[in-house]
């Protein structure tokens, strides 16, 4: 079966997004989200770790990890700790425009930041 038992927000790309698999996160602690989270690839517009989330007094909380190009929630960068909501969209990262310096195995998709629809059960 594919269900939460306990508290847990699920990430799933959305279409202008950088590809991953959709990411469950149960809340037994902090969970830091960085490259490795995503899959297949990942993204390079983001550091690690990028964003820490985390269950607080029924709420799900995130706050950006002090990255270059930061953490959105619904479009808008954050710069404390931000209540997450079901439907939110976050973005972690920011588009990279291909340079010269960017190694050639390096998709145009690896460019593109990690977009994703937030789902929260069990809050």
């Amino acid at each position: 079966m594919n269900f939460c038992v306990a508290p847990c927000l699920t990430l799933s790309p959305t279409a202008d997004s950088c590809p991953f698999e959709p990411i469950r996160l149960s809340f037994t602690g902090n969970v830091r989200l960085g490259p490795e989270a995503f899959t297949p690839g990942g993204s390079i517009s983001i550091s690690s770790p990028h964003a820490e989330i985390w269950l607080q007094n029924k709420q799900i909380l995130i706050r950006d990890q002090n990255t270059t190009h930061g953490t959105y929630v619904n479009g808008i960068r954050i710069v404390q700790q931000t209540l997450l909501q079901n439907g939110d969209i976050l973005t972690l990262g920011a588009p990279i425009v291909r340079s010269p310096s960017i190694p050639n195995n390096v998709t145009n998709e690896q460019l593109k930041p990690i977009k994703a629809m937030v789902k929260i059960v069990g809050v």
